[in-house]
């Protein structure tokens, strides 16, 4: 006494055998979107692309004026001594730095947000074009916008 109806299957021809291994051969592979992602390479922009807005860097100014202006000046970040220093890295790297030691007494005390825009200040200090959006919150992103020289400042 069977439970319920069994499925019986009979191959009767190589054909049959051959189709029925090849659906459960497609049906358990991975998809072909998988394997692609594994092999994308991301994409490196640099600062000199317009990473960040003009809004963004005025908001960056104000922050820069209201707090590190107490122990900065604006020329510290700006010009060529400034842009050797960081010429080939990526923006990522400024953005950790500010949020791992500034301010000095307090450092992360600021919202992300903030140290972003004051990274975008100093882009554009330095003579760097804003394009049309912000600097990004994904810090893994920053990490692929390679900080290149600018001539002229």
């Amino acid at each position: 006494m069977s439970a319920g109806p069994s499925i019986r299957l009979t191959i009767t021809t190589p054909f049959t055998l051959t189709a029925l291994i090849f659906m459960v051969g497609c049906a358990s592979a991975p998809p072909e979107q998988a394997s692609l992602s594994t092999h994308t390479q991301p994409v490196i922009r640099s600062v000199v692309d317009g990473v960040f807005t003009n809004r963004q860097a005025t908001r960056g100014q104000r922050s820069f004026e209201r707090i590190c202006e107490a122990c900065h000046r604006t020329r510290e970040f700006r010009g060529s001594a400034f842009q050797q220093e960081w010429a080939g890295r990526p923006l990522g790297d400024l953005l950790q730095l500010l949020v791992s030691t500034m301010p000095p007494n307090d450092p992360g005390f600021l919202e992300l947000s903030e140290y972003r825009d004051i990274v975008s200040y100093m882009l554009r200090q330095n003579g760097y074009p804003a394009g049309e959006t912000e600097l990004p919150a994904d810090t893994s992103i920053l990490m692929n916008i390679r900080f290149d020289m600018r001539g002229g400042i």
